[in-house]
């Protein structure tokens, strides 16, 4: 596995749940993974394996994340493919990566549909295929995933495999620049700048500017200050008022 990939999938992996669980009794855990529990084995196997309220052990935390994957739970399948991925635990295999990776994505993980969509994208362990990218990403981006929102904006916007579209690229942008995607933010703002899809609107195209400056994007500050050029006093009191109290709203997936 090239290294660019191998930290673009570490930094998504282990969707384990395992914050929301961390309280409980690991004897109560246990109990309830030996009976079967596929959220309880897979949850057991990440304590394994970040070494959280047990002795750390890869053997162990790949033994219970199997058997969770085994029951076709979703986050068990999504974690056996990083692992497999890696070489953690298990010998390193991107076809069963992969395998694992499409199981979970078409049990509707978004993280998974996301993984597995950019994988088709970049072409590597499997044929690239823009078209699977779309599809993949189209399922993500649907289930609420921010990435997957701006990765389809842009293939709407430059007419990648999908036919061009403006006002659904400015539809899947505002989505995931409103869960804090600073990409997203910039082509919104630019978008609404240039009347790209939507009439032109500064007051929109000066907020989004002002969010993607904040995230240090580049370009960002300049064209912030070009739109502000275009607002009375009043609009640009607005909108920098607008600025200071915006917050990201992430959306609930599934």
């Amino acid at each position: 596995m090239r290294a660019t990939v191998i930290l673009y999938w570490l930094s998504a992996m282990l969707l384990a749940g395992v914050a929301a669980k961390a309280q409980e009794s690991i004897g109560e855990l246990r109990a309830a993974a030996e009976q079967g529990s596929a959220e309880a084995q897979n949850i057991l196997g990440m304590l394994y394996l970040r070494g959280e309220g047990v002795e750390p052990s890869d053997a162990e935390g790949v033994r219970w994340i199997r058997m969770a994957a085994e029951q076709s739970h979703a986050l068990a399948l999504y974690n056996l493919a990083m692992l497999h991925g890696m070489g953690r635990g298990v010998p390193q295999d991107q076809a069963e990566a992969v395998k694992c990776m499409r199981l979970a994505a078409e049990q509707g993980l978004a993280e998974a549909q996301f993984q597995l969509g950019f994988t088709y994208n970049r072409g590597e362990f499997v044929e690239r295929d823009n078209a699977e990218t779309a599809k993949w990403m189209k399922l993500a981006a649907e289930g609420g995933h921010a990435r997957a929102q701006e990765f389809l904006a842009t293939m709407y916007h430059e007419g990648i495999e999908l036919e061009k579209d403006h006002e659904a690229a400015l539809g899947w942008y505002r989505r995931a620049a409103a869960q804090g995607v600073a990409g997203a933010q910039f082509m919104l703002a630019r978008m609404y700048f240039e009347g790209e899809g939507t009439p032109k609107d500064f007051a929109q195209a000066h907020l989004w500017f002002s969010l993607a400056a904040a995230n240090e994007v580049e370009k960002a500050a300049k064209l912030r200050d070009k739109a502000a050029k275009k607002l009375s006093p009043e609009e640009l009191a607005a909108s920098e008022a607008a600025v200071r109290e915006w917050r990201p709203a992430a959306e609930e997936q599934p």
